[in-house]
């Protein structure tokens, strides 16, 4: 068992409240607790090429972080190299949330953010009470729109990320001839539980980008599930619990007789 030490702030290393303030604080997307503090925002960070971690300058950079230990890994990548990690996981439920090169966290120079674990908003007590992410929204009619980023040829239909900007979702066929339109249609339609007849789908930004519009009368908790893909940063002790739901959101303003 690798030792475990937690890293903690106080009140004295944080930078003023209000308008004025450059804090940005984030927090495990499993459990909503609070993991990072620092002056810049993660979408603003460069990212590693090798799995897309964030990387933070600690020397830039502001860095509070709320984390256990969670010991070294050795990973083989190309042309025979090593690269040790250094792991810290999420104090509350040990999900992994970012790495170090370093083994001393204090002379450190950079803190890589696992992608899509950590976010900017903090669920509240329950999960169908979290506040609901920009890329869900409520259309006039009470139609639902919901922004998704679609990665074609993958080993499976899943949802891998949920943030504000969009909804990533795998599926395996090819995007030509609409292949992979149908693939998505069929894989949201099990995960809302919608049928086919009650959703359309439109062109979003790029050609990656999707609008999927849908109408439900009732009040309507999105369940969006992490196959394997998605929960890849979970503990084993962890894993089944996970494997199933990443996230709920309540859409306001859909009560009504069916």
């Amino acid at each position: 068992m690798p030792k475990r030490t937690t890293h903690t702030y106080s009140s004295e290393d944080a930078l003023p409240d209000g308008p004025d303030s450059d804090l940005f604080v984030y927090y495990c997307k499993h459990c909503s607790s609070h993991v990072l503090i620092t002056d810049t925002q993660l979408q603003k960070m460069p990212k590693r090429k090798t799995d897309k971690a964030y990387v933070l300058d600690k020397k830039k950079h502001l860095t509070r972080l709320n984390i256990n230990e969670a010991g070294k890994v050795l990973l083989k990548r190309g042309e025979g190299k090593l690269e040790k990690q250094f792991r810290m996981n999420c104090m509350n439920c040990g999900l992994l949330v970012c790495y170090r090169a370093d083994e001393d966290l204090e002379s450190a120079s950079y803190i890589y953010v696992i992608d899509g674990a950590l976010s900017a908003i903090a669920a509240e007590t329950h999960p169908q009470d979290a506040p609901l992410p920009p890329c869900i929204s409520q259309l006039e009619g009470g139609l639902v729109q919901v922004a998704i980023e679609v990665e074609d040829r993958a080993q499976r239909s899943a949802v891998t990320r949920v943030n504000a900007d969009d909804v990533r979702v795998t599926v395996a066929a090819p995007a030509a001839r609409g292949e992979a339109n149908n693939e998505l249609l069929e894989f949201m339609g099990k995960v809302l539980s919608l049928r086919l007849s009650q959703m359309s789908l439109q062109r979003g930004w790029n050609s990656k980008s999707k609008l999927l519009v849908f109408y439900r009368s009732r009040n309507l908790y999105v369940k969006f599930y992490r196959i394997e893909f998605g929960v890849r940063y979970i503990p084993r002790n962890a894993m089944q619990n996970l494997s199933k739901v990443l996230a709920n959101f309540k859409i306001p303003g859909t009560a009504g007789a069916v």
